[in-house]
């Protein structure tokens, strides 16, 4: 009946039980009973706190006028966008990854930073 998605104390008044811990004696609780509830909870959690969409520079609009204030700023929206996409992850190997990444992305735009804004 859990798999099937009735609640624990639902199922203790099913049963006719008074106190919930006869219920549990009869449930047996799997490894793939606790990854199933875990990924649902994660994607109740995504659905809660979506990811932001990427601000992109429109195409439209030549690039050379402020081509590194432009350049800039879509290097910083990456930035927040990798660093939120790492805090979701439950993988260390690639959350590492990411941070090594998210590193190098702050170095370059550093040194965005330190150029001048119009280079004609």
């Amino acid at each position: 009946m859990l798999r099937a998605g009735v609640s624990l104390p639902a199922l203790k008044e099913l049963l006719g039980h008074k106190d919930i811990r006869m219920t549990l004696l009869y449930v047996q609780v799997t490894q793939i009973d606790l990854q199933r509830e875990y990924a649902r909870a994660r994607e109740r959690l995504a659905r809660l706190h979506p990811m932001p969409p990427l601000p992109l520079v429109p195409s439209t609009k030549p690039l050379m006028k402020d081509g590194i204030q432009q350049i800039t700023l879509s290097v910083a929206s990456t930035c927040h966008l990798l660093e939120m996409y790492r805090r979701q992850l439950t993988n260390p190997v690639l959350r590492r990854t990411l941070t090594r990444l998210a590193n190098r992305l702050s170095k370059v735009s550093a040194e965005l930073r330190r150029l001048p804004a119009s280079s004609n």
